[in-house]
């Protein structure tokens, strides 16, 4: 009977977690973001004033999701910048995500609906550090 029990009991956990449904990542979002950065001084930019403050327009591109895992590119319209791979993955819940960028950044997303979503995100190098979070519409 305890056996039998176990059973029912994991079959309907394994139903629960499997019929999670997750957004539809996969397409172009994009947004305004103010970012803040050291530059290339870390340790003199401390201070009001020491920082970059920029306001840039962002892209992300999902390329692939599989279930709750997603790929894509990161790319802003700042001069020289180029497109950043972009892996993650989206909690069982299916209302938050987490990822990781191919230059050490990392950051979180908290799905708003099937076309917004916010996140928050943040890289840090030797050379330099930046945050920034934003909301991101699909188009």
């Amino acid at each position: 009977m305890r056996y039998l029990s176990l059973m029912i009991f994991g079959a309907i956990l394994a139903s629960t977690v499997s019929a999670a449904e997750y957004p539809d990542m996969v397409g172009l979002w994009s947004g305004d973001v103010r970012t803040v950065s050291s530059g290339e001084q870390v340790r003199n930019q401390v201070a009001r004033g020491g920082g970059l403050i920029e306001q840039v327009k962002l892209s992300f591109s999902v390329d692939y999701q599989d279930d709750e895992v997603f790929m894509g590119t990161s790319k802003s319209n700042a001069p020289g910048a180029e497109a950043t791979p972009v892996w993650g993955a989206i909690r069982s819940t299916g209302t938050q995500a987490v990822f990781v960028t191919s230059n050490g950044g990392r950051g979180q997303v908290w799905f708003k609906s099937a076309t917004e979503f916010e996140y928050c995100f943040a890289n840090q190098t030797p050379e330099a550090m930046s945050a920034h979070c934003a909301v991101l519409k699909k188009e």
